[in-house]
């Protein structure tokens, strides 16, 4: 909210480009030098007189999100997977997990607190320690069946997105049902899992 709060002052900045002067370009890149990635050095090398910009201090909203704008949000940042791996252990050799994720920058931990209670469901966990990054975590196939899958009937996803939705409630109805442990409907799971994602393929 606060980016979007500063990125509405650079808009009533620009929007007369009579009003664009040395003054007030150098106060879009204060703004500009308060946001994630800042200003480079070049820019910061070109300008050494950009003033100090404060930026607003965050307040904390504690009204419950729309679950409309939580859709809107996995819809961009969510994933659906079907994680089919090698598992020895396992009598046919492979395996497969469903997991409902979303991943955000350690900035925004604070939403993805508020989409847990939201979905009533999922852990945040940190998958890497070389990367400032935390995932809502919900591979539970009670809790995806549920919960998760309840909520994504009700508030629907789109295009490529939701085919991907569509493959992953195939294939956590498929392990409900103990199909993984039967070679033909683990080959089906196989097929979904490479079927989605970063794999589909369009023509």
């Amino acid at each position: 909210m606060v980016y979007f709060q500063l990125w509405c002052q650079v808009l009533d900045l620009i929007k007369n480009k009579k009003d664009l002067t040395m003054e007030n370009f150098l106060k879009i890149l204060s703004i500009k030098s308060v946001f994630p990635k800042g200003l480079s050095n070049d820019v910061r090398n070109s300008y050494p007189n950009i003033d100090h910009f404060s930026k607003p201090q965050f307040e904390l909203d504690f009204n419950p999100l729309d679950p409309h704008w939580i859709s809107g949000f996995v819809q961009a940042d969510g994933t659906f997977g079907l994680n089919y791996t090698k598992a020895p252990r396992m009598i046919l050799g492979y395996t497969c997990q469903p997991q409902f994720r979303i991943t955000q920058h350690k900035r925004d931990l604070l939403i993805l607190t508020k989409i847990i209670k939201e979905l009533d469901c999922g852990n945040i966990v940190k998958p890497s320690i070389n990367r400032d990054e935390y995932n809502v975590s919900v591979s539970n196939l009670k809790d995806l069946i549920e919960k998760i899958i309840p909520f994504f009937n009700n508030y629907t996803l789109y295009g490529a997105k939701l085919l991907d939705y569509n493959n992953f409630c195939k294939g956590v109805y498929i392990i409900k049902n103990k199909g993984h442990l039967s070679i033909e409907s683990l080959n089906e799971l196989k097929s979904l899992a490479y079927n989605m994602n970063t794999y589909r393929k369009f023509m």
